[in-house]
């Protein structure tokens, strides 16, 4: 309603619903921003419900070949602004979690956060050795909260698709159970701690990554203790120029590393922004924060190995087969017209240097195709291609020059 959604509220036949909420809580209503596009009154809209429906937008801004364009490029603005929580509050989970005083658990504990997040806050800490450390400690009460945002999700959602019958395309059911799914992993501090020490497994014989340490005695329901990691960050030129490597290397390796993860091991780092990376004094790059995985099955690798063979010798008659195998159609496809856009595709690429060309403008084509056809990608597949484009993004921005 603040934002100009009155047209919306009639249709759903919620007018009444807010009247008496108004009432109850004492409601003012703002001046709708009615002058603001559709899609930035939509962020405004979900930054103002909280934490939940900000993550919600950011999961749903994966989603290119459900959610128009303009909605994307502005939910991907969306910004989480959450206040700490006390550090009394803190050491008080750490010491249910842990179950003995935190003046036993570590040598010392600050209870000023370090950095404060809508799931968790982190505070420095120290082990009895003398390592420092970071100790991640989720919000207390979060996770009914976010049940709670949930079941109006599912509300609203299935509202939407009653009154809407042309909304089915964007699938909002579908999308709010994509969101449960990965906000539920979020919450499993336990599932992330799992996977940091995986992915320290699997490149332990790999000098070019650096993956925290977790310290499985410090680590237990909403508490993960691990490594304080204090490495340069990947987005500050100067920084990067203290480094024996340039800052081709670093990108080359990063390039090299994410490809590992995802065609070798068939799990990749499905969150890559440029917080979540430090480059090590010798170079090697370390990746924070596993809290968001991708898991591509080797059935589907080789279906994206098959996509790219196939785009590579301009076969259209084969590549429309793999996609329709790789996404899911919401209607009869029309093989003819699919065809004849993927030649168009080729053709804008094939023979271009791969130097000129974008990987992240030509995914977000090759997806926009699939959505003018109404051909639903994968989710594994939507976060992989997210991730391809958030790297090339800092590749680019530290190493313009690499192929």
């Amino acid at each position: 309603m603040n934002y100009g959604f009155d047209d919306l509220v009639d249709q759903l036949r919620l007018r009444r619903y807010l009247r008496w909420g108004r009432r109850l809580l004492f409601w003012k209503r703002a001046e709708p921003e009615v002058k603001l596009t559709r899609a930035k009154r939509i962020r405004l809209a979900l930054e103002s419900l909280g934490v939940t429906f900000i993550k919600f937008g950011q999961v749903v801004s994966t989603r290119p070949d459900l959610v128009p364009r303009d909605v994307i490029r502005e939910l991907s603005k969306l910004q989480e602004s959450v206040p700490s929580f006390p550090g009394k509050i803190a050491i008080g989970i750490v010491e249910r979690e842990l179950e003995a005083p935190v003046s036993e658990l570590y040598a010392e504990f600050d209870p000023e956060p370090l950095a404060a997040g809508s799931l968790g806050q982190v505070h420095r800490a120290r082990h009895h050795d003398g390592t420092p450390l970071v100790v991640k400690i989720k919000r207390p009460d979060i996770d009914r909260v976010i049940e709670q945002d949930l079941s109006l999700m599912y509300e609203l959602a299935m509202m939407i698709e009653r009154h809407f019958p042309d909304a089915e395309v964007f699938d909002p059911t579908g999308l709010v159970n994509q969101f449960s799914r990965t906000i539920h992993r979020e919450l499993q501090f336990s599932r992330e701690a799992r996977s940091t020490d995986e992915f320290c497994r699997l490149f332990q014989d790999d000098a070019t990554l650096y993956v925290p340490k977790i310290y499985r005695d410090l680590t237990q329901g909403d508490v993960i203790t691990m490594e304080f990691i204090d490495g340069y960050k990947i987005d500050n030129d100067s920084e990067l120029k203290n480094l024996p490597i340039s800052a081709h290397e670093v990108a080359a390796n990063g390039a090299r590393i994410f490809m590992k993860m995802t065609f070798e091991f068939g799990i990749f780092h499905a969150d890559p922004h440029p917080g979540n990376f430090r480059v090590m004094p010798d170079g090697s790059l370390c990746l924070l924060d596993y809290g968001m995985i991708g898991i591509l099955e080797e059935e589907r690798r080789d279906m994206l190995v098959d996509l790219f063979l196939n785009v590579a010798r301009k076969d259209t008659a084969k590549l429309v087969e793999v996609v329709l195998k790789i996404g899911k159609a919401k209607r009869n496809v029309d093989h003819q017209l699919l065809r004849a856009d993927l030649r168009d595709f080729i053709g804008n690429y094939y023979g271009v240097p791969m130097d000129e060309i974008s990987v992240g403008k030509m995914l977000t084509d090759f997806i926009n195709i699939l959505a003018n056809h109404r051909i639903r990608c994968p989710v594994d597949i939507m976060l992989l291609i997210r991730a391809l484009i958030t790297l090339e993004g800092i590749a680019t921005r530290i190493a313009p020059e690499l192929n």
